[in-house]
């Protein structure tokens, strides 16, 4: 009990730090980006989840997926037994390029059959990842090749298309860059996972029947637990949400205004952005948002569900002055 009063008063003080600290930190300043508009993409930092590594066979490239038991720490007193992918939850991160080849090969380490759907990517129906439709279901100890191009770009993401799986963890996202960087071109590129878990007390095992989230994780981890957001005082900064549990997040970004880029199904046309402060992610739905990092201070980013945000569903976001 002591060391969850404890976790819970540094959440609240950090919360009330983040909020202040434009005051104490400077005015607003802009700068342009230093990236021209024709550069290659950067590649999308996921904190607190690793990016997936490849192999080349014959210009394809090879990913290899374990869908396994995984132990996740949420909070400095926290572990919970969930599914992933390679030993992370979420998964890891894959990040190809618009008209590459691709073959991942998922191997099943979990106690009962599986199948992984590419969410939003545009492949043949043989790959598409559906259990007794498009494939037979992966069983325990068994692999599957799946192979396609891909033709698209934009944030996307990968799951078990079993709900209840899914609701252990079991999504990564899936970033497909295009051939040379959207303009205007940014400086950071993050990646953000939403999540929800319903732990009973005493428990380690998400109740995947429950719909009385207890806990809500950004890329797996609760305030303060969470890697601070860290960009450069002007530049242009892209954070790319992905959610798929069973409720919708309305994510706030303190002292900034930004744009709604892009979606699940990729880039939006510039004629669609407009000013927002707070963009809706809906169940089953990638959000991309870029904002000029131009007011110096340690801003709030956060779910704001009353709810949601008192279970810790919030990350800083660093500005260096």
């Amino acid at each position: 009990m002591s060391s969850r009063r404890t976790f819970m008063q540094s959440a609240i003080g950090a919360a009330t730090v983040l909020g202040g600290a434009s005051r104490l930190l400077g005015m607003n300043r802009k700068r342009a980006s230093d990236r021209p508009n024709d550069s290659t993409p950067l590649p999308v930092n996921t904190p607190d989840v690793q990016a997936l590594s490849f192999t080349i066979d014959n210009g394809v490239k090879v990913f290899q997926l374990t869908a396994e038991p995984v132990k996740r720490k949420i909070a400095p007193w926290k572990t919970i037994d969930c599914w992933g992918f390679n030993g992370s939850c979420p998964g890891p991160t894959i990040q190809v390029n618009q008209g590459d080849r691709v073959r991942l090969i998922l191997e099943n380490h979990l106690p009962e059959s599986t199948a992984i759907h590419w969410h939003g990517l545009e492949i043949p129906y043989a790959m598409d990842g559906m259990p007794y439709l498009s494939q037979k279901p992966i069983a325990p100890g068994s692999r599957f090749a799946y192979e396609f191009t891909v033709h698209q770009n934009g944030t996307f993401f990968y799951h078990s298309h079993s709900p209840m799986q899914q609701m252990m963890g079991m999504v990564g996202l899936f970033i497909l860059h295009p051939q040379q960087a959207h303009a205007p071109a940014v400086d950071h590129d993050f990646g953000v996972v939403l999540q929800e878990w319903a732990v009973l007390p005493n428990n380690t095992v998400p109740n995947t029947a429950n719909m009385e989230w207890n806990w809500l994780t950004f890329n797996g981890a609760v305030s303060p637990m969470t890697t601070p957001l860290i960009v450069r005082l002007g530049s242009r900064v892209r954070i790319r949400f992905v959610n798929i549990g069973m409720d919708h997040h309305p994510i706030h970004l303190h002292g900034h205004t930004f744009v709604v880029t892009g979606t699940e199904a990729g880039r939006q046309p510039e004629t669609m952005w407009g000013p927002m402060n707070t963009v809706l992610v809906g169940v089953a739905q990638a959000r991309d948002i870029e904002f000029v990092a131009n007011n110096p201070g340690e801003w709030m980013l956060h779910c704001h569900m009353p709810h949601h945000n008192m279970n810790a569903m919030s990350e800083p976001m660093n500005r260096s002055t």
